[in-house]
């Protein structure tokens, strides 16, 4: 009977010990988890890679750049973890693609030594306009034309701003390509000046997924 409870006690004892350890061994890890959501229909998305990048300081300096620090993929529900001993930190970054979608970011700070974050981010389906500005003839030296893409997601960080760009001069013959976000539709304005004549136009545009939609724009 003794002996039975030699070993009770001591399993007992033993469990207790490794609990402790393994509490003890906690307090010095970070954890970084969080959710990945399609930008436009909130649905989660699976297998987008996670690459989780560093600034850190050592040897009391610090570089300006981030470094690779641990990867890893989202799992069925868009979720994902990183489990990582305390450093240095003085940033940190958090960069979500997959195929079909634009890749995005986002920065932070370390607030503690030991931190549980939950960092949630959405992720836009990749699609692109590429749109040639072109003034045709009869062209003068005074000619402007004002263009800007009008209702593009705002949660979109990569995509193209809501700003005017100036084309100025007789000659003009160009073409750039904007991101946006596939599924949705954008609004191209522009207005152009000819022998001081304004003259105004504004066209709806689908942004088809995984796909770079043309559009000329002849003044």
């Amino acid at each position: 009977m003794k002996n039975n409870l030699d070993i009770i006690y001591r399993t007992f004892f033993f469990f207790v010990l490794v609990i402790f350890l393994s509490s003890c061994g906690n307090e010095d890890l970070n954890y970084m988890s969080g959710e990945l959501t399609d930008m436009s229909t909130g649905e989660t998305v699976s297998d987008a890679k996670v690459k989780f990048d560093i600034i850190e300081i050592s040897g009391g300096n610090f570089n300006t750049s981030f470094e690779p620090f641990l990867e890893t993929f989202t799992d069925n529900e868009g979720r994902f973890l990183f489990e990582f001993e305390n450093r240095n930190f003085v940033k940190m970054r958090l960069s979500y693609s997959k195929d079909g979608y634009h890749e995005v970011s986002t920065i932070f700070e370390p607030e503690n030594l030991s931190e549980e974050y939950v960092v949630n981010n959405n992720i836009p389906k990749e699609s692109y306009i590429s749109i040639r500005v072109f003034n045709s003839f009869p062209y003068l030296p005074d000619d402007v034309l004002k263009l800007r893409i009008l209702n593009v997601n705002e949660e979109c960080d990569v995509c193209c701003s809501s700003e005017y760009r100036y084309f100025n001069g007789a000659y003009v013959d160009t073409t750039f390509l904007c991101k946006v976000v596939g599924g949705d539709n954008v609004t191209i304005n522009y207005i152009s000046i000819h022998d001081d004549v304004s003259n105004v136009v504004e066209n709806q545009v689908y942004c088809t997924p995984s796909d770079t939609v043309v559009y000329n724009c002849f003044y």
